[in-house]
């Protein structure tokens, strides 16, 4: 749980643009669901189309 903040501090000091792996997209879906994580990411500033490409990650 330490290592995944300090993983989310550090994305968090990136701007929101950059892309986040797929693995942390995952990894945060199946630890707090995908309306939260989806609800983080609009209020950080991600685009809709950065979301969506979170999403792809879901599928593959």
């Amino acid at each position: 749980m330490i290592l995944f903040a300090l993983l989310l501090v550090a994305l968090l000091a990136s701007s929101p643009a950059d892309a986040i792996p797929c693995w942390v997209v995952k990894r945060a879906v199946s630890q707090y669901g995908e309306a939260a994580a989806g609800a983080w990411a609009r209020a950080k500033g991600f685009s809709p189309k950065d979301i969506e490409r979170a999403r792809r990650c879901l599928k593959s």
